[in-house]
C-alpha cells in the first residue's frame, strides 16, 4: 500500500485505532458532502430516494473543484495528469 501511494502521490496518514477524534479532515469532507446533497435534494424538491445519484454528482462535481491542498489544479487533473472538461455544468 505505501509504495502505491508513494507512486500515486498519495499522502498516506495512519491513526491510532477506535479514535474519531483524529478523523477531522474526513469527518469534515463527509459532513460538506452530505449537506451538499440535503441541499441539491432540497431546492431541485426531489424525493430523498434520489440521494445516491445525488452523492454521486456531488462526489463528481468536488473532483472538479479546487481545493486548497493542491496548488493550481483540481482533484482530477491531479489523480489523472489531464485538465477536466467541464463544459457539462
Amino acid at each position: 500500500m505505501n509504495t502505491f501511494c508513494r507512486r500515486n502521490g498519495i499522502i498516506h496518514e495512519t491513526t491510532i485505532p477506535y479514535t474519531p477524534e483524529q478523523n477531522g479532515i474526513t469527518k469534515q469532507a463527509i459532513a460538506v458532502f452530505f449537506e451538499m446533497v440535503r441541499l441539491m435534494l432540497y431546492t431541485a424538491n426531489v424525493s430523498l430516494r434520489y440521494w445516491g445519484e445525488a452523492f454521486s454528482y456531488v462526489v463528481h462535481i468536488r473532483s472538479l473543484s479546487a481545493t486548497t491542498g493542491l496548488d493550481g489544479i483540481v482533484p482530477y487533473e491531479a489523480w489523472t495528469g489531464r485538465k477536466p472538461d467541464v463544459s457539462h455544468l
